[in-house]
């Protein structure tokens, strides 16, 4: 590259810049290499990164309604983007091509030609942009209205509840919606109106300003880390948060929806087939917001229905063993949990209507909720959707959280056939704050049990083995 230097000279009365040709700085010639290489490196890493064959977050492999609109969307848009951003940098590039002078030529005045106050291009840069706009805006509004229509009455509704770090999913079971009379007056919200998703005249809304936790309808079905929906049919979600601001996302069967304390936001999805469909917290929530996923399973309808008859069942307990018997591995498990887990951790033992009752106390955390493990071992994920109970399942595929390819046909077959995952259960369980970021002294997140020796451990995953 040659470089030049400005020097001023005097002429007459008068001062005038010439320009004198310089040594070259081996800085500047080094200067466009690199930044070749580096904007060569750049584009190559974006290219590669979007050739993955594994790609559980992809937005743009739509499985359901909602994902499909969103795509259909998108791509439109994208390419009128497209043809923007070429006209607008190609021009500008063009411009820089044809009015560029050598340096020795350059003078301060010999200005480009003026376009100011040329009424036929101010008028057609104005109207341009807003008929492109009104173009993507009338489908981008319309599609918002699609998406947020709601579900007939009677039909599938859970409630998501961000909590650090792991997600609560709530069956609204008996259709009653998700509040109870919190305050006592004989009026209960959501239910006159099907205020499920709050719009309405819907009956008593103090109830949902109490705290979340016991306004919360006890005969409501709670699961932790993983959502089970049907097939084919669009389950309603009322979307909260327990402590601070989470974001939902299953980028394959729909969009984002905030989960805000204090605040319920509706939102909906619907798979076309069985599959496992991931997701992620996309909203800084502390410590493991990267650790905080979530996983969805779309079962078919009757596999569906299967699996809800059995969740809302109580858990069947091993038996404590006689006074002058060696208690089996699994009831020494269930003595170890009572007498260390129970105290956030719920296992549900009766059979009555109410799933909680109204003795139940939640755990003293800022959350408010620890994960009901009453059906643990029916689940392919836990710890927040990063790790899996099982390692392989009843056909002998491996079982990867992380992965999206879950043969949902052995899913309800993964507490029968499975191969439980010992070893990651036992770390889990002895330091949970070192497999994942938590702050359990500051009441967030599960603590660590030192105290528990190896065939502690041993027995306390073989106890939650039998929850199924």
């Amino acid at each position: 590259m040659t470089a030049f230097v400005r020097r001023r000279t005097w002429q007459g009365h008068g001062r005038r810049a010439t320009l004198e040709k310089a040594a070259p700085s081996p800085i500047m010639t080094r200067r466009p290499r690199t930044q070749l290489r580096l904007v060569t490196t750049l584009l190559a890493t974006a290219v590669l990164s979007a050739c993955a064959e594994d790609k559980p977050l992809n937005t743009f492999e739509p499985r359901g309604p909602q994902a499909q609109m969103i795509d259909d969307l998108a791509r439109p848009i994208w390419y009128i983007m497209a043809i923007v951003f070429v006209l607008v940098v190609g021009g500008g590039i063009a411009l820089a091509i044809k009015g560029r002078v050598k340096p020795e030529d350059f003078d301060y005045d010999d200005l480009p030609r003026q376009v100011h106050g040329n009424e036929k291009l101010e008028i057609g840069w104005t109207i341009a942009p807003a008929v492109l706009l009104a173009i993507v805006c009338i489908p981008t509004v319309a599609s918002i209205w699609k998406l947020e229509a709601r579900n007939d009455a009677g039909e599938l509704d859970v409630m998501v509840i961000g909590r650090q770090w792991w997600w609560e999913y709530r069956y609204d079971i008996d259709g009653d919606g998700f509040f109870e009379d919190a305050d006592g007056d004989g009026e209960i919200w959501g239910v006159d109106g099907g205020g499920v998703d709050g719009q309405g005249d819907d009956g008593d809304r103090d109830d949902r300003e109490w705290p979340l936790n016991l306004a919360l309808d006890d005969d409501d079905l709670s699961v932790a880390n993983e959502l089970v929906i049907p097939t084919g049919v669009q389950v309603d979600l009322v979307i909260t948060s327990g402590d601070v601001i989470h974001s939902f996302w299953i980028p394959r069967l729909n969009g984002k929806r905030d989960a805000v304390p204090g605040r319920l936001h509706t939102w909906n999805l619907e798979a076309d087939e069985p599959g496992k469909y991931n997701g992620w917290c996309t909203e800084f929530c502390g410590l493991s917001h990267a650790r905080m996923r979530m996983s969805t399973i779309a079962l078919a309808p009757s596999d569906f229905e299967t699996w809800l008859a059995n969740q809302i069942e109580p858990a069947a307990l091993p038996e404590a063993a006689a006074e002058d018997e060696e208690a089996s591995p699994e009831a020494a498990g269930r003595v170890l949990f009572e007498q260390n887990c129970v105290s956030c951790h719920v296992v549900r033992t009766d059979g009555s209507d109410e799933i909680y009752g109204d003795d139940f106390t939640p755990p003293q955390l800022k959350s408010g909720a620890a994960p009901d493990l009453t059906h643990f071992a029916t689940r392919s994920v836990f710890a927040g959707a990063i790790y899996s109970p099982y390692i392989t399942d009843g056909a002998g595929n491996p079982v990867d959280a992380d992965d999206d390819a879950l043969d949902v046909a052995t899913y309800l077959s993964l507490s029968e056939n499975g191969r439980f995952n010992v070893a990651q259960l036992k770390r889990w369980i002895s330091n949970a704050p070192g497999q994942k970021d938590m702050a359990p002294e500051d009441l967030r997140g599960m603590p660590a049990f030192p105290a528990l020796n190896d065939e502690d451990l041993d027995n306390l995953v073989a106890y939650l083995a039998t929850l199924d």
